[in-house]
């Protein structure tokens, strides 16, 4: 199948291996353990379901190879991010890890400076309780749509999206986490005193890697703890960009990231500028990686 002769699938390939191999390195030198890693075993199952089915696309009597092919591709696309997922997880907790100086109180004079105060906005929500909840809903709409985007792609015949899909989502996740080591922040809850740094909380385990306390990585209980720039603002971009030629779904999903930019504010425990470089990262990629499209187009040559 030509998806997997995709120049940026292999690109992904290439990144997983690099970001797998700096986890192993830095896990060693940080004299850190991992847990969860039976995580990775249910992946078994829906990896098998996706080969068996790429073998029953391959058989040319059947009937319904397009279908076979399809759910393979969905099958794969939904494992390797997962994969990639859980390998960005230690590569978070390597980089909080590394201790740099916080920039909380940088990124707090920066929303001043643009006319935003954090607290009162938040303060603004609590208030408005069904604009609260509106907000909330669409936050927890992420994974959904991280899940649901290569069942669309795929049934859509946009395999070349799909395959940008994935590397920008996952080259978005690198960047991102190695800008916040050397520019890490914890949040606007804990730097203006409504959540303490070890209080049981959504961001606990931030202070808890920075000063040693905690040892071990554990993939079944994982926070997002990238303060600077947002993944989930750069991502709401990249869901929104990647399903531009879907008549009818791209408008509903560009409201729905809209608001979950805005939402990642309260809910993500975001500076204002934070939304503002996610945003910028999100684009800067998207432009990046269609000027090397341009430059390396794709040819498939059947064997």
């Amino acid at each position: 199948m030509r998806f997997f002769l995709q120049p940026r699938l292999r690109a992904v390939f290439v990144l997983l291996a690099c970001v797998l191999c700096i986890d192993l390195v830095c896990v060693s030198l940080e004299g850190l353990s991992l847990a969860g890693l039976d995580h990775l075993y249910w992946l078994s199952p829906t990896a098998a379901i996706a080969a068996g089915t790429y073998f029953l696309s391959r058989q040319r009597a059947s009937r319904i190879t397009g279908l076979w092919a399809r759910v393979s591709i969905t099958l794969f696309c939904l494992c390797l991010l997962t994969l990639f997922s859980l390998a960005a997880v230690v590569l978070q907790a390597n980089a909080i890890a590394t201790r740099f100086d916080l920039v909380d109180a940088r990124l707090a004079q920066i929303d001043t400076a643009l006319g935003f105060h954090w607290k009162e906005a938040y303060f603004w929500f609590e208030r408005h309780t069904t604009a609260f909840y509106g907000l909330r809903v669409s936050y927890r709409l992420y994974q959904w749509q991280v899940a649901l985007l290569p069942v669309l792609l795929t049934f859509s015949g946009r395999l070349e999206t799909l395959a940008d899909f994935l590397w920008l989502f996952c080259i978005s996740v690198v960047l991102a986490i190695l800008v916040s080591a050397f520019m890490p922040a914890s949040n606007p809850y804990i730097y203006f005193g409504l959540v303490g740094p070890h209080d049981v909380s959504e961001w606990s385990q931030f202070a808890a890697l920075r000063d040693g306390t905690q040892r071990t990585i554990d993939l079944n209980d994982n926070q997002g703890l990238i303060s600077f720039p947002s993944l989930h603002a750069a991502h709401a971009v990249i869901f929104t960009y990647v399903v531009r030629h879907l008549q009818g779904l791209n408008v509903l999903l560009a409201g729905i990231n809209g608001v979950m930019i805005i939402a990642a504010l309260p809910f993500g425990g975001h500076y204002l500028i934070d939304i503002i470089a996610g945003v910028g990262l999100a684009i800067t990629v998207i432009y990046l990686t269609r000027k090397m499209t341009a430059r390396t187009p794709f040819r498939h040559h059947p064997s």
